[in-house]
């Protein structure tokens, strides 16, 4: 004979499921699991108080209503800001500092707990560190030096901003100055005296260029006075009748100017008529 299964039974399987699903929902919807991405730190509160560690990129377990995760991004961010600071001549200058940054992984919690979210973190620490050192480094130099030396001056933005950030557990990547910015006032000024040193190295050219081609025609000069003059000590009377008799082509001109005298030639000796 087979066993009655009385409405009691079925009545306490029907609650064992019913229990069972809402169990599962309430884990689902308590959130008692976690995903960390490969680029997060996860921190982990209990009723709001920051449990020590951090959770690595993974699946993990919690306790649903009772603690949280936060997460934070430990990979490499941009922090881009343009700062306006007086250079050392007192000149009006923005400048614009990209900052490379990144929070070390193991110090998310950390972080977390003092400054508190990656918003916080850029507000409260990054900015207000890039700033100073803007403002520091700019007023150890004149404005035109900005430009001149921008590298130099990048790098002791960057070392004043790593010295900066790093009590508060963030490593700093990269420092670039992407733009300098000056007034109006100061640019047209800078170009005017641009334009006013080109015209000066065109002059002083032209007058160096004028220098070298006087000393040339003095040693030309000289050259010439000095053959001139020893063309005067060399050229006697007797080399002077030479010359001219060996350019002398052997017919007497149709003038004679003088007894016996030629032109370039001198006296020639008179030869006397014969005797008939």
């Amino acid at each position: 004979m087979n066993a009655r299964v009385s409405p009691l039974s079925n009545n306490n399987r029907r609650a064992l499921a019913i229990g069972a699903v809402a169990l599962v929902a309430l884990i689902i919807l308590g959130g008692a699991f976690v995903q960390i991405g490969p680029g997060d730190r996860g921190v982990l509160m209990t009723f709001g108080a920051v449990n020590p560690g951090v959770l690595d990129p993974g699946l993990h377990v919690k306790l649903p209503f009772a603690q949280t995760v936060a997460k934070m991004n430990v990979q490499v961010q941009n922090s881009e800001d343009t700062e306006s600071a007086a250079s050392r001549d007192l000149q009006d200058v923005s400048t614009t500092v990209a900052t490379n940054w990144h929070i070390l992984p193991a110090d998310a919690e950390w972080v977390y707990q003092h400054i508190g979210s990656e918003r916080s973190l850029i507000s409260k620490v990054i900015q207000p560190a890039i700033s100073n050192a803007v403002k520091a480094v700019t007023a150890h130099y004149n404005a035109e030096d900005l430009i001149v030396q921008r590298d130099q001056v990048r790098g002791q933005i960057e070392a004043q901003i790593r010295s900066a950030l790093k009590p508060f557990r963030v490593v700093v990547d990269a420092v670039n100055i992407t733009d300098f910015h000056f007034s109006s006032q100061y640019a047209e000024a800078i170009e005017q005296k641009q334009v006013a040193q080109q015209r000066a190295l065109q002059a002083k050219y032209e007058l160096d260029r004028a220098k070298v081609q006087a000393q040339q025609r003095v040693v030309e000069a000289t050259a010439q006075s000095q053959a001139q003059k020893l063309l005067q000590r060399t050229l006697t009377p007797e080399i002077i009748q030479q010359q001219a008799i060996a350019k002398w082509d052997g017919r007497l001109p149709e003038v004679v100017g003088g007894k016996g005298v030629l032109p370039m030639i001198g006296n020639l000796p008179t030869i006397a008529p014969r005797q008939g």
